[in-house]
């Protein structure tokens, strides 16, 4: 069952933005990121001690987070005035299909800075473990092996590397005037393609890892008011 809009006012600054398969998916991860921090507490390794100047670094780390997605809402919402938004651009250089390919990399972009900032404000609340962002998943799945066995499936480390590497293309059909038909995406330099995302698919791909990092967020931020973290 999912909760009233009051409930989502709290937890993130555009509540709208969040569709019912979106909340769900929140409902769906938050018992999950609990579990984590609760078996990684059992083991004595959150953090009781933060200095104040690391705890601004992170922050501003975060904020960064925060305002690509305010300029990703504002892309957004210029497809819903796209033709005068155009019309009155387009000596600057825009068109449809400048105007597509920007959301898409700027949707891409933010992916990864979800991902990225979800593991690293984890391994921030943790102590005398490796801090290393790119070990994160050995240094999790030893300190909580039940919790990250169920977790691991949504960080999509996957499509966290094809976008954070580079490997991956817009696609458009020749005969097609749509400026973006599908996002493909490659694993290595071989260059074969393991998923091909239409533009739909990829948001809400998009979408869950941003998820995933604001649920973390919130989770930390309400049992640091519960003295979870001393």
């Amino acid at each position: 069952m999912l909760h009233s809009e009051e409930f989502w006012k709290k937890l993130v600054q555009n509540p709208k933005a969040l569709g019912p398969k979106e909340r769900e998916y929140w409902m769906e991860i938050e018992p999950i990121l609990s579990e984590l921090l609760d078996e990684i507490k059992e083991k004595e390794k959150t953090e009781i001690s933060f200095i104040q100047i690391k705890e601004k670094h992170l922050c501003d780390i975060m904020n960064n987070l925060i305002q690509t997605n305010k300029n990703r809402n504002i892309l957004d919402s210029l497809f819903d005035n796209k033709e005068k938004f155009l019309k009155g651009n387009s000596k600057f250089g825009f068109d449809e299909q400048t105007l597509t390919s920007l959301y898409v990399q700027i949707e891409a972009y933010s992916c990864v800075l979800s991902t990225e900032c979800f593991k690293l404000l984890l391994l921030f609340h943790l102590r005398d473990v490796n801090p290393l962002v790119s070990r994160f998943s050995t240094t999790i799945e030893k300190l909580a092996p039940n919790a990250w066995k169920k977790l691991k499936p949504y960080v999509d480390n996957e499509f966290r590397n094809s976008l954070a590497h580079g490997t991956w293309a817009i696609e458009r059909a020749l005969k097609s005037k749509k400026p973006v038909t599908a996002v493909v995406l490659f694993r290595d330099a071989e260059l074969e393609p393991y998923k091909r995302l239409g533009l739909h698919d990829f948001m809400i791909e998009i979408k869950k890892q941003n998820i995933l990092c604001t649920c973390l967020s919130h989770l930390i931020r309400q049992k640091r008011k519960e003295n979870f973290f001393t």
